[in-house]
């Protein structure tokens, strides 16, 4: 694909395709599989200014997407914000190799030769197998390939159980993420070492008299719902935790989650509803979920009733967000979401019989767009 004729009058433009690249580098080979996303806003300033040029320089970006160079993100916003206000620019991983012929930037030297000669300089400090850590680099900001090798190394002195989030702190100069999603890695490196799981913390507000359990998957809308809004869930127990996906296999032990109480009906009810979590029954309790109406959100929802059985779909909120869906539209188109993969079935008819064709047809849609009355 050849570069647009205007490219290199657009000094904006080109640095923010600069920056999508320097992003590109930055990224170990696993996280190039996904969408790099950067604040539309921040790295086009015009934007700011609102006028004919901001309407110039976005009638540009949405050429690159139409080309397939980026993908726009819009964001919720009033009907007199112009449409690029809160909007992400996404650069697929098939953009990388345009966008370096475009800016005539090569590739960082051997950066990946470079990983594997420190972890290799390293390989008698870690107890286990390698090989997972020469695939897959880790990135610090400011951080060289050696002097990140050297710290991870420094795990092996720990004796005592910890999180991951506490090995990471301890190695990474106090940044306690760099190990998420990393436990397989070290495990492997480190198979002496005893790994905590963090203890998801569940939000339970309970009524006076529960009609059932009712999960939610956004905290905006199990605050609001709390309050009484909309007036249709105060009869159920309604249970809110944040990473819903992440946590959906340890959420019923006793070590992987922490309740936490709220509501006229804790006094009588917590107790009984504390026996039921915790002894993993699928039965005697009606449960429902209510979340965003999109891929990840049935996907919960298929985890749930993994977890606590006979799960469905809470149709009075999903009725209306369909609806809304429908008259409406998305708000992102499915060909333009980043890791959302279809889960073809729920085992909830509603769901796989309604909400997840219509998801297919239409795209989706955010829960606190909708207010259920």
């Amino acid at each position: 694909m050849t570069a647009p004729v205007w490219l290199q009058d657009e000094p904006e433009i080109r640095a923010l395709l600069d920056a999508a690249l320097d992003r590109f580098d930055a990224l170990s080979g696993e996280a190039r599989s996904r969408n790099t996303w950067l604040p539309a806003v921040r790295f086009l300033p015009a934007l700011e200014r609102n006028d004919e040029r901001a309407d110039q320089i976005w009638a540009l970006v949405m050429q690159l997407q139409r080309s397939g160079i980026l993908n726009a993100r819009l964001a919720r916003r009033s009907p007199y914000d112009a449409e690029w206000v809160g909007a992400k620019l996404g650069f697929p991983a098939a953009s990388e190799e345009t966008l370096r012929e475009w800016l005539q930037r090569t590739p960082p030297v051997a950066v990946q030769k470079q990983w594997r000669a420190a972890v290799q300089q390293q390989a008698c400090n870690f107890s286990g197998n390698i090989d997972l850590l020469l695939q897959k680099r880790i990135v610090v900001a400011g951080r060289t390939a050696e002097e990140v090798v050297a710290a991870l190394a420094g795990l092996a002195a720990i004796e005592q159980p910890a999180t991951l989030r506490q090995l990471s702190s301890h190695a990474f100069w106090g940044d306690s993420k760099v190990l998420d999603d990393r436990g397989e890695l070290i495990a492997t490196l480190f198979p002496q070492l005893q790994v905590l799981d963090r203890p998801v913390v569940v939000a339970v507000h309970l009524p006076l008299a529960p009609a059932g359990v009712l999960f939610i998957e956004n905290q905006d809308t199990y605050t609001a719902a709390v309050a009484g809004e909309p007036e249709a869930l105060l009869p159920y127990a309604l249970v809110y935790m944040a990473g819903f996906r992440t946590a959906a296999l340890r959420i019923r032990a006793r070590s992987g989650a922490c309740l936490h109480f709220g509501g006229a009906g804790v006094a009588a009810h917590a107790a009984d509803f504390e026996s039921w979590w915790f002894s993993a029954s699928t039965q005697a309790r009606a449960a429902m979920f209510w979340g965003d109406l999109d891929f990840a959100g049935m996907q919960i929802l298929k985890s749930l009733r993994n977890r606590f059985g006979e799960v469905c779909a809470w149709q009075p909120g999903y009725a209306r967000m369909l609806a809304a869906l429908k008259q409406q539209g998305a708000r992102i188109a499915i060909e333009e979401a980043s890791g959302q993969i279809d889960p073809q079935s729920t085992g909830c008819d509603y769901a796989d019989e309604v909400l997840l064709p219509a998801i297919r047809t239409h795209g989706f849609r955010d829960q606190e767009s909708i207010a259920v009355r």
